[in-house]
């Protein structure tokens, strides 16, 4: 029993008297997910779905846009 109460107290000595860790920080978190591919905006078929860069896409008058002039007229029609 004394040899345990000895070890405790030399383990509780050695713990107060050691230096701290290095604290590890948290690498940050990574930028939330954004549909931008190169700097330019990736917008979405408001008939498809499909992603295509803004340059690449149609606008219609109501402000949706569109991937092809196919789609634009479908989308058109639809109102």
């Amino acid at each position: 029993m004394k040899f345990l109460l000895l070890f405790l107290l030399a383990w509780v000595v050695w713990r107060l008297l050691r230096p701290p860790a290095p604290r590890r920080e948290m690498p940050p978190p990574p930028p939330p997910f954004t549909r931008e591919h190169g700097g330019e905006k990736m917008l979405c078929c408001a008939h498809c779905g499909v992603y295509a860069p803004e340059r690449e896409m149609l606008r219609a008058q109501d402000g949706r846009y569109y991937c092809s002039p196919e789609h634009l007229a479908a989308g058109e029609k639809s109102e």
